[in-house]
């Protein structure tokens, strides 16, 4: 179905969004364009050099976003009566992220404005990866019983899969805050926050970054958890059994650039490939969450019976 294929690619073009925007920060190009608005220097397309390259290109990419958006609200609108209240809801996430975006920049990168940037973009490619499960053509009698016969056997394992999600979202937080408080380098020992071996200094920013790295580990271990419940209940759902092989794979590629990010003093590819591992965990835990949710059957709309020139005739 179009809106389906159309979910997918707007929830695709917003995961780049995410990861160009990954780029901004750690490469100091936060202000490099003044205006709070779509214009850089006054123009539409400036030399896209220096941090305008990655500034402006952010926000291009997230006005390619906005357009894809408004075509998939059209299309929701028009071709999914029953999900008005999402075509709405994601019209609203994306013109308000829109506008935190601009707040960011009119009043100098405040740190309460910029994390909630963060998460509200990581919230909005969220609902479109439910709007893409939303959308899916409705299962046959058939495919819907095998589906809950798969449901079942999970037993627990769906709660662990909804504790990795609530997990993943807690570390988005505490990691948007070390990157919008200015704490990504203030503690440069490793395992400990200082080269002296002090664990907890006494300063805020540094404890906030080491809450960062100590549930990070929590993250892991939580995700290897779900992940093994998830492969022991789920010999007959390969594409849930897959999920579950990539997820330790890919938090502990997280643990990995997590600490080489540290130990390179933010080296800009790993800084950026931290972030997009990031949004890739949080995707992949939302994934399975839906893809393990009761299935609607679907809908049967009987032929309507109308008059016509004193007959009954099938509309």
């Amino acid at each position: 179905m179009l809106e389906h294929r159309f979910a997918k690619l707007a929830a695709a073009a917003t995961f780049v969004l995410l990861v160009i925007g990954g780029t901004v920060n750690p490469t100091g190009s936060s202000l490099a364009c003044p205006e709070p608005t779509l214009v850089c220097h006054g123009q539409l397309f400036p030399p896209m050099v220096g941090g305008v390259f990655y500034e402006h290109g952010h926000r291009l990419a997230a006005m390619t976003v906005g357009l894809l958006q408004i075509a998939l609200t059209i299309l929701l609108l028009r071709r999914r009566p029953q999900l008005h209240g999402l075509a709405w809801l994601l019209l609203g996430l994306v013109i308000a992220q829109g506008a935190l975006g601009a707040i960011t920049v009119g009043y100098k990168l405040p740190w309460f404005v910029s994390t909630g940037h963060l998460l509200l973009g990581m919230s909005y490619f969220a609902t479109l990866i439910y709007t893409a499960f939303r959308t899916r053509p409705a299962p046959s009698a058939l495919e819907l019983d095998r589906h809950e016969k798969m449901r079942s056997d999970l037993l627990g394992a769906r709660t662990w899969i909804g504790i990795a999600c609530g997990a993943v979202f807690v570390q988005l937080l505490l990691g948007a805050l070390v990157r919008h408080l200015g704490a990504a380098m203030v503690c440069l020992g490793m395992p400990t926050c200082t080269r002296t071996g002090e664990w907890w200094p006494d300063v805020f920013v540094q404890d906030l970054h080491m809450v960062h790295r100590g549930f990070g580990v929590v993250v892991a271990i939580v995700t290897t958890i779900a992940a093994v419940a998830v492969w022991r209940r789920t010999k007959s759902w390969p594409q849930l059994r897959t999920l579950a092989v990539i997820a330790p794979v890919l938090v502990l590629g997280q643990v990995a650039l997590g600490i080489f990010t540290v130990l390179t003093l933010r080296a800009v590819p790993l800084a950026v490939g931290h972030f997009a591992g990031a949004a890739s965990l949080w995707a992949l835990w939302m994934s399975a969450w839906l893809m393990t949710a009761r299935r609607q059957p679907a809908i049967v709309i009987p032929a309507a019976r109308t008059v016509s020139s004193g007959r009954e005739v099938l509309a």
